[in-house]
């Protein structure tokens, strides 16, 4: 005897409504944090001047007319002018294309950097505030040890270490400012770690059996992201600083190439003749670091503002 008995229909859709409404949900979740970030001018502006900087860094041909290193010894200490915007250095160089290709000295140092921070202190962050214990405080005092040398004093051993290991010299400072952050993103990535693995939602995915991995990716890392974002547009401007000191100190990037920190180098002998033609050379790289700078920390405080729960009342 046969069994009449239907068998039961499939609903597609009743499958994709949960991953339509985690889609929609996200959509209306960006939507809001751009509505907030918007009543925000200083944030505003803020992102306005590092998009500009960062589209001079890239299209540096299109935004300087002239060669950064050709020399016109006709033109030295040239004040702005229609023909040189800025003037020209000792070397009769035209001072507005150095400062575009010094910007992208910085802005390349400053994304590799960070990266580089990020890709090894999330990992140990993310495990140590996951495991606990031994493991944890193993990995913890490891950071706690870089964390007591300075920034630029680490990134000197650095590169004093590795000068001779052939690796081009704009990676090799950029992995010299880069280790000094990992422990920062550890920090900070484990003390999110910590508070989010009590959530319910993470006891829940442990008890149907899911593993440590897919714990640590799928429901803890996703949720730690707001602080790794703020920490990292605080630390481009960090970059941005160092990145200058080593090349004034001569152990950055060097000379002939472009960078905010030759430029004042070169520009220091030349302060005391109390000469605008002169002085310019160090006012104009001094004010892009500054303002660089200042564009990523107001950006930083204005994602913490945004990010953080415990703000969101204040808009």
């Amino acid at each position: 005897m046969s069994d009449s008995r239907p068998e039961p229909t499939q609903n597609p859709g009743a499958a994709q409504a949960p991953s339509f409404a985690i889609r929609d949900e996200r959509f209306h979740r960006t939507r809001e944090f751009w509505r907030r970030f918007r009543r925000r001018p200083i944030g505003v502006i803020s992102l306005i001047v590092l998009l500009l900087i960062l589209f001079a860094a890239i299209f540096q041909d299109v935004s300087a007319r002239h060669d950064p290193l050709a020399q016109d010894f006709e033109a030295l200490f040239a004040t702005p002018s229609p023909d040189h915007f800025l003037g020209t250095d000792n070397l009769g160089r035209d001072s507005y294309a150095r400062i575009i290709f010094g910007a992208r000295t910085a802005m390349q140092v400053g994304i590799v950097s960070v990266v580089i921070g990020l890709a090894a202190g999330l990992p140990i962050g993310l495990l140590a505030g996951f495991w606990g214990g031994r493991r944890d405080e193993v990995l913890m005092r490891i950071m706690d040890a870089l964390f007591a040398f300075p920034s630029i004093l680490l990134a000197l051993i650095i590169l004093v270490g590795l000068g001779n290991s052939g690796i081009d010299r704009l990676m090799l400072v950029s992995i010299a400012i880069g280790i000094p952050f990992v422990p920062g993103f550890a920090r900070i990535i484990r003390g999110s770690t910590l508070s989010v693995k009590e959530q319910e939602y993470v006891t829940a995915a442990a008890a149907i059996g899911a593993s440590d991995l897919r714990i640590a990716a799928r429901h803890i890392l996703p949720n730690t992201l707001a602080p790794i974002i703020v920490q990292a547009s605080l630390l481009f401007g960090v970059a941005v600083i160092v990145e200058a000191a080593l090349s004034f100190l001569g152990l950055g990037t060097q000379p002939p190439e472009p960078s905010w920190g030759i430029m004042l180098a070169q520009a220091q002998r030349f302060m005391v003749t109390g000469e605008f033609a002169k002085i310019q050379l160090a006012l104009y790289p001094g004010f892009a670091i500054s303002i660089t700078v200042l564009a990523f920390n107001l950006i930083g405080d204005v994602l913490r503002d945004l990010l953080d729960p415990r703000l969101r009342g204040a808009d």
